[in-house]
């Protein structure tokens, strides 16, 4: 075993974040992404953190629990500190990469949105790849040259995560061509975490946010969420449901089907733990960011929600949340006059 495998069993073993790692060992992230996969081909198994801030941790599997937790990922954890009541994220949905109207120009002005806008959480509501379905259109056909395009031309961004639900076209790779996206990306993009296919629940303090694209033989679960975000009619739309639960069409960020293509920034506020209220804005990127359509919901008022300790919170890790930024040492500060007031 070599010095740095070792070395990097000792960081996974003191519970080290992503760019922590990296930092220490000189490794980019897509790099230690590779390392952590060599790892579990030896019999290593990682148990992986999320946090709304962007950042990931790894830790050593040596329970039982643990090893299910790695194997299972239908349910996710976004985990938030306690102090914060508010949640930004982006919404995405049907890439379809390896399509002749897929907009990689667009994913990279999503990215640079987020970005220039402190958002560290995208939700990507399936069909990352076009599969098997529209090969009249296709410039890559092959099923894995597709999933390898994604892997490598999906935007990177250290301090971003994108949390997903795989759809018909990527399930149509793993039907006819015994291919699985969410597999692979487990292994190589650490930063995109796709439940499963068809359904996804993120869990995000005491609420849930379920991600749903329609599948050949499949059907929408209905957990207890207040917001349940649809991929796959390539367009923007909106519907409460007992003036309690928020359904969100999630429009294409793709030229397929004609629809114009958008992506929606979600803000939303806590109150014990639950979601209140909800800020949407559908955003088309172009040489200048149009904000197309803003509207607020309110979530709560018709909600009964149990009195309960708060669920997915911890101090939050924020060393490299605004690295080799103006602000990342007036953060730092901040950080440390809170963590004293909290000791």
């Amino acid at each position: 075993m070599s010095e740095q495998t070792i070395q990097l069993l000792h960081l996974l073993k003191e519970g080290k974040t992503c760019n922590e790692i990296c930092s220490i060992l000189g490794l980019s992230n897509k790099q230690l992404f590779n390392n952590l996969t060599n790892l579990k081909n030896k019999g290593f198994l990682v148990k992986t953190k999320y946090y709304a801030n962007g950042i990931i941790s790894y830790q050593n599997a040596k329970t039982v629990n643990a090893i299910n937790h790695v194997q299972s990922q239908r349910n996710l954890n976004i985990i938030t500190s306690r102090e914060e009541t508010e949640f930004k994220s982006l919404l995405i949905s049907d890439l379809h990469f390896g399509n002749r109207l897929e907009r990689l120009d667009l994913l990279d002005k999503a990215f640079e949105y987020c970005i220039n806008n402190g958002i560290h959480i995208i939700f990507c509501c399936g069909d990352l790849i076009d599969g098997t379905l529209l090969q009249e259109n296709q410039n890559i056909k092959d099923t894995y040259m597709q999933i390898e395009h994604f892997v490598k031309h999906y935007p990177f961004d250290k301090n971003i995560l994108t949390f997903g639900v795989a759809g018909n076209h990527d399930i149509s790779a793993l039907r006819d061509n015994g291919q699985n996206i969410v597999e692979i990306l487990k292994n190589y993009r650490h930063d995109i975490i796709i439940g499963s296919y068809n359904n996804t629940i993120v869990n995000i303090k005491n609420d849930k946010i379920l991600l749903y694209h329609n599948i050949i033989g499949g059907k929408i679960i209905l957990p207890d969420a207040p917001i349940i975000l649809h991929g796959h009619p390539h367009k923007y739309g909106i519907d409460i449901q007992e003036e309690s639960t928020l359904q969100i069409l999630v429009p294409s960020l793709s030229d397929i089907n004609h629809s114009l293509p958008t992506a929606v920034e979600m803000n939303l506020q806590f109150k014990k733990g639950y979601i209140e209220l909800v800020y949407l804005k559908q955003i088309f990127f172009e040489s200048k960011n149009y904000i197309l359509s803003e509207i607020k919901y309110d979530l709560l008022k018709n909600r009964n929600v149990p009195i309960r300790s708060i669920d997915n919170e911890e101090a939050m890790k924020v060393e490299h949340l605004l690295e080799n930024s103006k602000e990342y040492e007036k953060e730092k500060e901040l950080f440390i006059l809170k963590k004293k007031k909290l000791n």
